[in-house]
């Protein structure tokens, strides 16, 4: 009776310090798995902010960008008063100009939009997606950087390269020819130019009014999640 009483206490014994040693482990991997989930926020955070820096300089060159588009618009339309322009619920008013002083500036354009992409397409071909933890954010960005921004480069290259062409088409007249000061253009082969150039301008001022616009409110959601972390 005493020997099954000792073997009982033993046996209750035992089981307490492997029940001691469990929860030991148990704490301990909660609390590492609580260190690891902090350094993942942490990092988590640092992206966001990093993410949401590129971000408002993307909104700051696409400002730049749609004030001298909006110029240029007015510049084509100061040529040919049959020339709408179309988005302009978008694109907004556009400023007075008292015309083009050089047949070649109508043409001519270099501003296109270069998106601050680096921290974004860092965090990609690092595999570290999945360190958004808010998905419907991460989508919104893959959304802007993916598509519209990748959009608007397109578009950037169509008008850079009608821009070329069209000033090596007119080389000519851009040297030789005198249409006054500010110049009155009458040719109807410029003028057609002038009409096709002023709506592709008009398109890709629209679109960059509109990506400036997701911009903003994809940062603003980038502030609220990382205030949540």
């Amino acid at each position: 009776m005493i020997k099954d009483k000792k073997i009982l206490n033993y046996f209750l014994y035992a089981t307490g310090e492997i029940v001691l040693v469990v929860i030991g482990i148990l704490i301990a991997l909660s609390i590492n798995n609580s260190n690891e989930l902090k350094k993942i926020r942490d990092t988590e955070k640092v992206y966001l902010k990093e993410i949401k820096s590129d971000l408002v300089q993307d909104t700051l060159f696409l400002s730049q960008i749609i004030n001298d588009h909006k110029w240029r618009i007015a510049q084509l339309m100061s040529q040919d008063s049959t020339i709408d322009l179309i988005f302009e619920e978008i694109i907004g008013e556009l400023p007075k100009v008292e015309g083009v002083s050089e047949l070649e500036y109508i043409f001519f354009t270099d501003r296109k939009f270069r998106p601050k992409i680096g921290t974004y397409n860092s965090m990609i071909s690092e595999g570290k997606s999945n360190i958004i933890s808010n998905r419907k954010l991460f989508n919104s960005m893959q959304n802007i950087y993916e598509l519209e921004v990748q959009n608007i480069i397109a578009i950037g290259e169509d008008v850079l390269n009608r821009s070329i062409a069209l000033t090596n088409k007119y080389a000519y007249e851009i040297k030789y020819s005198d249409f006054g000061s500010p110049i009155t253009i009458t040719d109807k082969r410029i003028l057609a130019d002038i009409y096709i150039s002023s709506r592709q301008l008009n398109y890709y001022t629209r679109q960059s009014v509109l990506l400036k616009k997701h911009i903003t409110e994809l940062i603003e959601l980038i502030d609220i999640e990382y205030q949540s972390l």
